[in-house]
């Protein structure tokens, strides 16, 4: 698919216009006086050293969201690209041991920081998927990059509307509408230029109705890769708590995606997608027939037989059919209940 640049022009706005300048096709930079105003709370930050490899993938995962809460406050030139490299080489290790512990650990590890810890569970999700469709190199890279930084430029105001739960100021609303432009700005500082991976960044939320921001764009100019980061990002949204709310049950939300795909999503990618998490998904909790509170630990080779593990007994796992499961149950996990569960995904 062509996609043309004339579409992705800067909006005529003195708000955009005081915050990025447009020097080429998909090429944005922050003014100096925003990118002053922007980077000037979090002065003094030291760069994190990249922790050590954990044993199992919970452990990991935490492990490399604490340090990414750290990274994404950082400005170049401070910030590398081979610190974001670094990180996104161990979450694709990880994905490639274990789907089931990857997915476990989107469904299970708390958050601290909102944008971090989405940042590191739709970089695992696009690892998964992008590999499941064997996408060619060059776009499985784009992806998991764009997956990690589609933020960027943007922690803060994410993690504010995290915790809130009325509606957008209208600040608020135009900071949203342009954190797209904002982090593929922090991208090409970075020194990443792949046209592939800042059309993906730019339009992550962007719809094929031409409801979407920051361009409007309809179906023909957002390109593959960005329809597809638009995919994973929902996803790993809806199976995130947010303070005013429980994460959506797996089973709801695929069904929401799933109901959409002819229109807002490649049905062949839903598709994928349900394969990878499965009808529940690994780590998610569920009352069985007969009464009993069991966790899923692994997918089955059939999708309506999962592998779960009694929680009065974790070591006694058994693939059952989903008829025999009751209901999803929806669990507010703390770091104590983790401490139990970290044996069930080993990585070494």
């Amino acid at each position: 698919m062509m996609i043309s640049p004339s579409h992705y022009q800067l909006p005529d706005s003195l708000f955009v216009q005081n915050r990025l300048q447009q020097l080429g096709d998909w090429h944005y930079a922050l003014t100096d006086k925003f990118r002053q105003r922007l980077y000037r709370p979090h002065q003094g930050l030291q760069l994190p050293v990249l922790p050590a490899p954990q044993p199992d993938a919970l452990q990991e995962i935490q492990a490399l969201a604490q340090h990414f809460r750290q990274l994404q406050y950082l400005a170049p030139p401070m910030l590398q690209a081979e610190d974001l490299s670094a990180l996104l080489t161990r979450l694709d290790k990880l994905a490639a041991r274990t789907t089931d512990g990857a997915v476990a650990a989107m469904m299970l590890c708390p958050w601290q920081d909102y944008t971090a810890q989405h940042g590191i569970n739709t970089t695992l999700l696009a690892c998964l998927l992008g590999r499941a469709l064997q996408l060619p190199t060059e776009q499985q890279s784009c992806l998991t990059l764009a997956a990690l930084c589609m933020n960027l430029g943007s922690a803060g105001l994410h993690n504010e509307l995290a915790q809130q739960e009325g509606s957008l100021s209208t600040t608020q609303r135009k900071q949203l509408d342009i954190h797209p432009l904002v982090s593929s700005a922090l991208l090409r500082e970075l020194g990443f230029d792949s046209p592939l991976l800042h059309q993906a960044v730019l339009g992550q939320h962007e719809c094929p109705d031409g409801s979407g921001y920051p361009f409007h764009l309809g179906k023909e100019q957002i390109s593959p890769l960005a329809q597809l980061l638009r995919l994973i990002d929902i996803s790993s949204a809806k199976l995130m708590p947010r303070s005013y709310r429980q994460a959506v049950p797996a089973q709801r939300a695929l069904a929401q995606l799933y109901t959409q795909a002819d229109e807002q999503f490649d049905p062949v990618h839903t598709a994928q997608l349900v394969k990878i998490l499965g009808v529940y998904p690994t780590g998610s909790f569920v009352r069985l027939a007969s009464g009993e509170t069991a966790i899923v630990v692994a997918q089955g080779e059939q999708l309506n037989r999962p592998q779960l593990a009694p929680l009065r007994d974790l070591d006694q796992r058994q693939e059952i059919d989903s008829n025999e499961i009751g209901a999803q149950l929806t669990v507010q996990v703390e770091e104590r209940h983790l401490q139990k569960l970290r044996g069930l995904w080993p990585l070494v």
